[in-house]
């Protein structure tokens, strides 16, 4: 577990699973640039009892307010296998955001990254258009790289991706 002053990041927990599931894939409020990705219950409880869904600096953590309460999520995942690095992602759930969560969640997951591996770059992509959250990577450093051209599928059209980095020796932490 890393604390900060707004946010709490941890393991998921066996008690959690339901709770994180319903709000991982209550798409009700989820946003305007936030993919759809259905996933089965089973399956999801399938890959957490096999992983804890955390293993080899990859998977997904729960971020917690100051109370205890779920409030959004963040993890990371290999890209493929020649690259020295992890991409990242965060949500934060319908009613807890504009509070400083995602930014507070992205710094901790960041240092938790570089602190406790050896590995070099961390990326992130997002949804063309999607100011906010490419505001908040800049904000921590991180810096734009490219534009991957039609790469995702999103709301029934192929959207284009920013790319952004943050390279080990570039982090403040």
């Amino acid at each position: 577990m890393i604390k900060g002053k707004l946010v709490t990041i941890r393991n998921v927990k066996q008690a959690d699973i339901d709770e994180l599931y319903t709000l991982s894939f209550d798409y009700t409020d989820a946003g305007e640039y936030m993919p759809l990705n259905l996933v089965s219950e089973t399956a999801f409880k399938r890959e957490f009892e096999r992983t804890g869904f955390w293993e080899d600096f990859s998977g997904k953590l729960i971020v917690e307010d100051q109370t205890g309460q779920m409030v959004g999520e963040v993890g990371c995942f290999k890209t493929t296998h020649y690259i020295d690095g992890r991409e990242i992602y965060y949500r934060v759930f319908s009613g807890y955001r504009n509070r400083g969560y995602a930014s507070e969640a992205l710094a901790l997951l960041v240092k938790l990254l570089f602190e406790s591996s050896p590995m070099n770059r961390i990326q992130a992509v997002t949804v063309d258009g999607n100011k906010v959250s490419e505001a908040m990577l800049q904000k921590f450093g991180f810096k734009h790289e490219g534009i991957l051209r039609q790469a995702r599928y999103f709301k029934g059209q192929l959207v284009d991706l920013n790319q952004f980095s943050l390279i080990r020796s570039e982090w403040n932490g």
